[in-house]
Order: structure tokens, then sequence, then C-alpha cells
């Protein structure tokens, strides 16, 4: 955000701008749903206080909320690290959900006044609602402000008659609507927490996520395995399954499929790694790295307590093998 760290850094800091020595700071989980709590109840309360009570909605006999802002405030205060809570999304996905919505309403159904039956009108009416939200989503999607709750903002003027009835008024209501989440999130969000994360694209990927924020919103999985299996928490599903489906890599090693040369055989078959509640030995562990590292430029070594295994374009000299296979026999002294 290099725009906001021109302005002073009381109003920066609730622009979401943070220092390049600013440290993240861990906050109890309870203060997340205090804050949470109060924004929302905040955000929400203004927009229906004000179309209300104001003159000018009154006037156009403004319904009192639009409905999908209760699911934009689910995002703006309780996800708002995620990528549909920031700003560009919000604001954006809501101004093309309502331009959309408005305008199928009016060349589906407000065009034609007359209607042949009731069951005509209401044909025509939820064919509008379907056509007002895939246009909505196709056009979110290309611009990059994808949000959901947008989608809904395009199928209330076709399908909700107190919103049809106001017509082009609509878009004033959902924009303003939208401008006061962020405002409020600007505002209450960043006393503890950080929002936005950026406001019109992220400036390096991917997006850091702080893991107070997820407990939140997630049920986080706890592990009881040991400091050894810190790798295999940490791999892909697809590098689970290569770890997990033994037979496959039994059935490749018969097949000569090996990517790495192994210079001294395993003979112990009790050695095994945990990973996610199943058992996997060593070796086969050994042999799925080198078959995920294939198609990898990286040049590696790795050496166990009996084996010892490198990247097949690397040449090793004899006197760097000896000084390798002694580092083995200190981790195996028997």
């Amino acid at each position: 955000m290099p725009l906001l760290k021109k302005l002073p850094y009381a109003l920066s800091h609730f622009l979401g701008y943070r220092g390049p020595d600013h440290d993240l700071k861990k906050i109890p989980v309870w203060r997340i749903y205090f804050w949470c709590f109060i924004a929302s109840w905040l955000g929400i309360a203004v927009v229906e206080v004000i179309f209300a009570y104001g003159p000018s909605f009154q006037a156009h006999n403004t319904p009192m909320i639009v409905a999908s802002f209760g699911a934009t405030a689910v995002l703006v205060y309780g996800v708002i690290e995620s990528p549909l809570a920031q700003p560009r999304n919000v604001i954006g996905g809501h101004i093309i959900g309502a331009l959309t919505g408005v305008i199928i309403s009016q060349l589906f159904l407000g065009i034609q006044k007359n209607w042949a039956s009731e069951g005509q009108y209401t044909a025509v009416q939820w064919v509008g609602g379907a056509t007002a939200m895939a246009i909505s989503l196709l056009i979110m999607q290309i611009t990059k402000c994808v949000h959901p709750p947008g989608g809904a903002t395009a199928v209330i003027p076709v399908t909700t008659p107190s919103f049809l009835e106001i017509k082009w008024f609509y878009i004033g209501v959902v924009v303003l609507s939208a401008v006061i989440q962020v405002f409020f999130a600007c505002l209450i969000n960043n006393i503890d927490r950080r929002y936005p994360v950026y406001w019109w694209a992220p400036s390096e990927l991917p997006i850091k996520v702080n893991p107070t924020e997820l407990t939140a919103v997630l049920s986080l999985p706890t592990s009881a395995h040991g400091p050894e299996d810190v790798v295999a928490d940490n791999l892909t599903v697809a590098e689970e399954s290569r770890l997990n489906s033994s037979t496959d890599n039994d059935n490749d090693k018969n097949n000569g499929n090996k990517v790495a040369r192994k210079y001294h055989n395993s003979s112990s078959s009790s050695s095994s790694l945990t990973a996610y509640e199943k058992n996997i030995t060593v070796d086969q562990a050994i042999f799925a790295l080198q078959k995920h590292a294939q198609h990898s430029d990286t040049k590696y070594i790795l050496f166990t307590s009996n084996a010892l295994v490198h990247s097949p374009g690397l040449s090793l000299t004899d006197s760097e093998k000896q000084s390798l296979e002694t580092v083995m026999h200190r981790l195996n002294p028997q």
C-alpha cells in the first residue's frame, strides 16, 4: 500500500497500513468474537436506521435493508483476511450485482405491463432472477470483484417486489450500504486486527493469513505427531496420497522407475514414519520424495542412518561419499 504510508499513521493505520517493523499481535480468540459482534451490530444497525428514518428513503418506500448485506457483514467482520472480504470485492461486487439486477428487472419485468396470467409473470421473474445472478457472477469474475453476496444483490431487485418498485434508486441504496460496511470494517477491525489486507490487489502472493483469525472460523485439526512428522504435516494432498499408497510405490520400484541412486539398501523394516495415523516405512517415504522430485531442477542429497540418496545428475567423488558415509555411521553407531 504505497500511497497509504504517505498519510499520517493515525489515519493509515485504520486504512489497513502497517509499517515494515510492525509485529503481528497475537490476541485471544474471545477478543475477535467480541469485535466481530460489535462491528457487525453497528454496521447493520446504522444501515437500517438510515433507510428506516431517512426522508429520501421513506419517500421512495425503501425497505429497511438489502438482505444480502447480512452475508457481507459475516465476511467483512468475521473473515476479514479473505480475498472475498476486501474493499474492491465488497463495493465492486455489490455495484455489479445492483446494476445487473436492475437492468435485468427492467428488461424482463419493467417493459411489459400487461401479463396474460400470473403464471406467465412468475415464469419471467424466475428466469430473470437466474439470468441476473449468472451475468453478475460472470462480470465479477472478469473484473476480479467476486463477492458472493453480490449475487444475491443481483437477484433481489428481480424477485422481490418491494425492491422492484424502487427501480434505479436501488443502485444508490446498495452503494451506500456497501460503503458503510467497509467504513465500519476499517474503523473497528483495525482496533485489534488489520483490515483490509489490500485495497485493490495484493502486493505479494500467497497472502499471509493470521493463524488467530483462522481459529475464529475454522476447527483446526490437532496433531499428535512428534517433531519428526513436521514434513509430513505440510505435505499436499497429492503428496500424502503418494506416501499412503505403498502398493503403488512398490509397483513403481519393480518397474525400475527410479529417479536417484541408493548406495545402501535399508535392511530394517521396523523404521517407520507416521503420517496422518498411517504407518509408512522410511524407504517408501524416500522413494516418494524421489518420485516427487522427478520434474524438479533442485539438486538434493538425502542420507539416513543406513541410506544415501541423491539426485541422478549429481556426481560425488569418492572422498565426498566417504565423508557422507562417515556421518551416516555416526547416526547409527551400532
